[in-house]
């Protein structure tokens, strides 16, 4: 295996995108609850805030779009660095990814 510092590195930022990406999703999820809230406590009617609400909602659908790129990319790193040798170690924990019996993710780089 060669590259393992450039694998490594990649790996984890990998990782930290994709945690990120469903930090943010969390984020905006907590704001719309709590405009939801704001509201009812408020005792407004249902149609104020509904435009910000709307576009809270399309937020959290390009938020998702864009969790899905992030995702498809880490299969893709991880082709590239099976085709090209490069190396790997992810020290500290390990997830569980879907068909995978170890916990181990195939992080790699881009060429």
């Amino acid at each position: 295996m060669k590259n393992m510092h450039v694998g490594v590195r990649v790996a984890r930022q990998v990782r930290t995108a994709e945690h990120a990406v469903d930090q943010a999703m969390i984020e905006v999820c907590r704001l719309f609850q709590t405009a939801l809230e704001g509201r009812v406590e408020a005792r407004l009617a249902a149609e104020v805030g509904q435009d910000a609400l709307a576009n809270m909602v399309r937020g959290l659908s390009q938020l998702a779009e864009v969790r899905g790129a992030v995702i498809a990319s880490h299969g893709e790193l991880a082709q590239v660095a099976d085709e090209h040798q490069v190396g790997w170690y992810m020290d500290g924990p390990s997830e569980d990814k879907a068909g995978t019996t170890t916990g181990v993710a195939p992080f790699a780089i881009a060429a």
